[in-house]
């Protein structure tokens, strides 16, 4: 009877999986060209895979699910799945090239010639990183703003990119890029194998373990720091958090 019981049990497991997931068969592209080497990530599970020489991949995902695509070359791209998701076969991904933007030209000759030294911008003057200076130049719509109508005044830049969703755009490229620059902190400290065998994570969950603890307000605000030991500590509590995601 107990025999029975048990079997019976495992199938309904089995069935209720099979229900809340599936596997999603995808093809990812950089661009024109066939995405190769990029690791596809389930931030909800926590599973990884790494797409083919040809950018295919196969992960399991339900509705609600978010796919993280990316590598060190490319920038981060999530992916909401929906129904109509399920639908595609393939499920079809793009992501694009991080761009490398220059800071300047140094002349070794005069190595403390820049922007400050020959007064083209105040000293200490903060420093905007790419997509903080598009959002600077875009404007960031704010209702206090209205109250310019009476005088006349306005800014209209402001409220044109709120509406057609350019300021929204440009916010979630800011937090891209903060995470790109996270991720790149973690690895300047360790190594894949190193937190493999440092906090106990199965090497094919790395990636996902690292692009999951970035996530944590905590673990910035150390990474930002520069606080090595902190990163340590933290990193050691969220992976056994994490352990328990993929073990789930």
């Amino acid at each position: 009877m107990m025999g029975r019981l048990s079997w019976l049990l495992f199938l309904v497991s089995i069935s209720c999986f099979a229900q809340q997931r599936q596997l999603l068969k995808g093809k990812a592209f950089i661009g024109d060209d066939a995405g190769a080497g990029l690791f596809v990530i389930n931030n909800k599970t926590g599973e990884e895979t790494k797409t083919d020489s040809q950018g295919n991949f196969s992960i399991h995902v339900t509705v609600g699910d978010r796919l993280a695509v990316y590598s060190e070359k490319t920038e981060i791209r999530e992916f909401a799945i929906n129904q109509n998701t399920l639908k595609e076969n393939p499920y079809l991904v793009s992501v694009n090239y991080k761009t490398t933007e220059l800071e300047g030209v140094e002349i070794n000759k005069f190595k403390n010639i820049n922007s400050e030294s020959l007064g083209l911008v105040p000293k200490g003057q903060k420093k905007y990183t790419p997509a903080e200076r598009k959002l600077k130049t875009a404007g960031d719509f704010k209702p206090i703003m209205l109250l310019g109508i009476i005088a006349g005044g306005m800014p209209i830049d402001p409220i044109i990119n709120a509406i057609n969703g350019r300021t929204k755009m440009l916010k979630k490229a800011i937090a891209t890029e903060r995470r790109e620059g996270l991720i790149d902190k973690i690895y300047g400290l360790y190594t894949e194998d190193e937190i493999a065998r440092e906090f106990s994570i199965p090497k094919e969950y790395v990636n996902g373990f690292v692009f999951h603890v970035v996530e944590d307000a905590d673990l910035a605000a150390a990474l930002k720091a520069d606080n090595a030991d902190r990163v340590k500590f933290l990193m050691k509590g969220l992976a056994v958090k994490y352990l328990e995601i993929i073990k789930e």
